[in-house]
């Protein structure tokens, strides 16, 4: 505003209005804040996030602006993050340091999101998006974490080399840790590799899984007319149809919903720990002898027996190939080992559902770290006993390989305590075992990214949201929130401090490259009927 009579005095500027919103915007900064709350903390779809802001606050917005909004939440909180870097240093400082757990995800060809944590605060330190985790890409985002908060006691992460010769090449001699779960699943890998690839092609190849499924489907359509309460009951009473066909069509029906239920054997850790394809193989080859004893208990004039010799001959090619058998046999010896090397190290507890919220990351005492040392050890020289019993040279190699991985990395498996001085009084640092700390923090991602788009792959996300996303993870942190904010009522006025230069400079860079063949109206364009027609009439057109 200025005073026309008076253009000596200048321009008046309100000293409120930048408080309450960005330059150059209508929405103020709790309309941003509102709308990345009930994204990030409620996980909200944009139309629900359309429809709760004119519902409570009478906030008309267009779906593409909320999009904008919830990316400009997510810049505000970084630039918040970075602003504050000072405080959150000292605080790291105060606590003795802090630990650097380092972890990835991506899914095909998608950008990586990689993310650090200390766990010592539970703070996210930094994230950003790579196109890999090459060292170069990675020491770029290490030297970023040195030049904010200085060298960390100790890295952890997995046995990827991208990150072994980063964290050689940033932070020189730093003792850096190997996660227990990520080498006991790079060993695994290795180890079932061949048997895993035969069994599973050999499955695939004989089509035994889609089989039974028609089959499956075929009979729970013929059940349609049953009562469900029936159909539910059946094993329990079993003479409820005599000898009707469809007592024997039941009988089939709940076999085979129990073959398909072969992942409910696995813990919920995922491969090596989890054997789908061998666990399917082992519910056939039982189903296989259930309907052996089946058969013999039919008189040779029923004709209810049909659809039991139909299953049989299903199963009976895969189950007594000896090629499959042959490799089970060896794949059941690896097991075994790998079972105790499981054991040894303690991280991935068996006979658990959803065992990926039960890994063990640290230890607590001297004891403990002592004792999983020696049950390693103890380990090693029985496997060494072991492989002296067997015949099969490829699997001694195999079994070999194990010893020796243990022993080349058993200086990054294994570290004592670490002690640090705060304020003069000795503190004890136990290290984490495990990047499950990492796991849980894109388990929670992932959740989130399927809740808002309703699609498992998260492969689309990847590629649109900001690199600094994984800060908004602090904000449920009570500690940071109480460091960096204040409470959760002064986030907005925190925003209202950031220079928007620092929001512009943060969009510019998260401008993705456009990406034609993701283009609906192209999808369209080759999907139309005279589409080669186009084609040709184009390569005519533009032909030398």
């Amino acid at each position: 505003m200025y005073c026309p009579d008076h253009p000596d005095i200048g321009n008046y500027k309100s000293t409120e209005l930048p408080l309450i919103l960005p330059p150059d915007s209508n929405i103020a900064y709790d309309v941003v804040v509102e709308a990345g709350k009930l994204r990030f903390m409620e996980n909200r779809q944009v139309a629900e996030i359309q429809l709760l802001l004119l519902e409570r606050h009478s906030i008309s917005i267009s779906a593409s602006k909320i999009e904008l909004l919830i990316k400009d939440f997510i810049f505000y909180v970084a630039a918040v993050h970075q602003k504050n870097n000072n405080i959150i240093k000292n605080y790291i400082n105060n606590q003795g340091g802090y630990i650097l757990h380092l972890d990835a995800t991506c899914e095909g060809d998608s950008p990586k999101l990689v993310s650090s944590i200390d766990p010592i605060s539970g703070f996210v330190l930094y994230s950003a998006k790579l196109k890999s985790e090459n060292k170069d890409d990675l020491a770029v985002f290490l030297e970023e974490i040195l030049n904010r908060l200085g060298r960390p006691h100790a890295v952890v992460s997995d046995m990827g080399k991208g990150i072994t010769a980063a964290v050689t090449s940033v932070f020189k001699n730093i003792p850096h840790y190997i996660c227990h779960f990520h080498f006991l699943k790079a060993i695994g890998a290795t180890l079932f590799d061949k048997e895993q690839t035969t069994l599973r092609k050999a499955l695939s190849k004989a089509g035994i899984s889609g089989n039974l499924k028609k089959l499956r489907h075929k009979l729970s359509n013929k059940f349609a007319d049953l009562p469900l309460e029936d159909v539910e009951k059946f094993l329990t009473e079993p003479d409820k149809y005599g000898k009707d066909l469809v007592s024997s069509e039941l009988s089939i029906y709940y076999l085979i919903l129990w073959i398909l239920d072969y992942n409910y054997d696995g813990n919920g850790y995922g491969f090596p720990f989890d054997h789908s394809h061998l666990n399917f193989y082992k519910r056939l080859k039982v189903a296989y002898s259930i309907i052996q004893d089946a058969v013999v208990k039919y008189s040779t004039k029923s004709k209810n027996n049909k659809l039991v010799w139909k299953l049989y001959h299903m199963l009976k090619g895969i189950v007594e190939n000896s090629s499959i058998k042959l490799h089970e046999k060896t794949y059941e010896i690896k097991l075994a080992e790998f079972s105790n090397l499981r054991d040894a190290f303690g991280t991935a507890p068996k006979d658990v559902k959803n065992g990926l919220c039960k890994i063990k990351d640290t230890v607590s005492s001297f004891k403990e770290l002592q004792a999983i040392k020696n049950a390693v050890e103890k380990f090693k020289v029985k496997l060494k006993k072991k492989i002296k019993t067997i015949n099969d040279k490829q699997v001694c190699d195999n079994l070999l390989k194990i010893i020796k991985s243990l022993d080349q990395y058993n200086d990054r498996l294994f570290t004592d305590p670490l002690i640090v001085e705060i304020n003069g009084e000795l503190k004890l640092f136990f290290i984490h075992r495990t990047n499950n700390i990492m796991e849980h923090h894109f388990r929670r991602f992932n959740y989130s990214c399927r809740r808002i788009h309703g699609n498992h792959s998260v492969r689309r996300n990847l590629e649109n949201i900001p690199g600094q996303h994984s800060l908004i993870e602090n904000l449920k942190n009570s500690n940071y929130m109480r460091l960096v904010y204040g409470d959760e009522n002064k986030i907005s006025e925190k925003f209202a401090q950031i220079d928007i230069k620092k929001i512009r400079e943060m969009r510019e860079v998260d401008k993705p490259n456009q990406k034609l063949y993701f283009s609906k109206k192209i999808k369209k364009v080759i999907r139309f009927a005279k589409f080669k027609t186009h084609l040709i009439d184009a390569f005519t057109l533009v032909a030398d």
